[in-house]
């Protein structure tokens, strides 16, 4: 844990050095796809870096988003695109570490279809509760959780994501009892938690961040080892005493396995930029994202390194998917 956190925070200022690449790509529009719908955090920061991108390369980085299968659809399209260095990947860690892991038949392979371009920012998974449940941090939770026969109920955008994991893996170390309840995505997981059906819910940080400010949901930790500039105000479970939790959502671009290294580069060369510009952060800030960049090596280590710990997670957890 303490390894990951240290290559996790070097990302981040990195020097970077990059080869001269051919200046003659990109010679026509790039086209990244997004394996959700439109609207979602994925989507916004992959629009934002795609404009920055743009002007730094001279050609326009179109979003295609291709939704469904909770990512796999989008994902598989591009493991079979043509590697020329047109077409990449907004990937998750669920698509790249978790999925691979609890999915048999899964319609693409990681290491033989994709290769890494960069790394663009991280995001917690965050447990929050209903203004009505009468807890404000996660000792409250557990304490509430011990005192009902059946356990909690908690939301989630799916079975098998990384929020699924995280919850599990918090109940097995709190030793408290939860019923998954798995939603079709964070966007209706988050909007019936604010209805009230259900009191708890954990998902990624962006589709809770707007809730929370508008007082329609309370945070109450992260899953990070320390606390997401996003929201300062949140503590971390380590903080509430659940040690060594260490577990983040990452957003980075990945491209088809035998894309050209000067193709590779350049994307790489110009994502870091872009998540260095104001507005980028911005945009990555607002919707509880941390902008950090990287080498292509170490996009490649994080992936690997992510995976293992998730393999772990499982293990431990017993997770399977129906």
């Amino acid at each position: 844990m303490t390894m990951r956190r240290r290559t996790l925070l070097g990302l981040a200022t990195t020097v970077l050095a990059h080869p001269a690449v051919a200046a003659a790509y990109p010679d026509r529009p790039v086209r990244l796809v997004v394996p959700f719908a439109p609207g979602g955090g994925t989507d916004l920061m992959a629009r934002a870096v795609a404009q920055a991108m743009s002007g730094m390369l001279g050609q326009q980085i179109i979003i295609d988003n291709r939704s469904g299968g909770n990512g796999t659809i989008g994902t598989q399209h591009v493991a079979q695109a043509k590697p020329d260095g047109y077409t990449g990947l907004i990937a998750t860690g669920s698509e790249l570490s978790l999925k691979p892991l609890l999915e048999a038949n899964l319609p693409y392979d990681v290491d033989r279809d994709f290769a890494p371009a960069v790394l663009l920012g991280i995001t917690p998974v965050v447990i929050a509760v209903h203004p009505s449940l009468p807890v404000t941090n996660i000792q409250g939770l557990i304490a509430f959780a011990k005192a009902q026969p059946r356990g909690i109920d908690v939301a989630n955008p799916g079975n098998g994501g990384a929020m699924h994991v995280a919850v599990a893996l918090l109940a097995l170390r709190a030793g408290i009892t939860v019923q998954h309840v798995p939603y079709r995505g964070a966007g209706p997981a988050v909007a019936d938690t604010v209805a009230g059906n259900v009191k708890i819910v954990a998902s990624g940080l962006p589709p809770v961040l707007a809730q929370a400010r508008q007082g329609r949901l309370r945070m109450i930790a992260v899953t990070t080892p320390r606390r997401t500039p996003a929201a300062p105000e949140v503590p971390t479970l380590e903080e509430a005493g659940i040690a060594g939790f260490d577990m983040s959502n990452a957003v980075g671009l990945v491209v088809p396995r035998g894309t050209p290294a000067e193709a590779v580069e350049r994307l790489n060369a110009a994502a870091n930029a872009a998540v260095r510009e104001a507005e980028v952060r911005r945009v990555f800030l607002e919707n509880g994202v941390e902008p950090l960049g990287s080498t292509v090596e170490e996009y490649g280590t994080y992936v690997r390194a992510e995976r293992e710990h998730y393999r772990e997670w499982i293990r431990l957890t017993g997770i399977v998917m129906d």
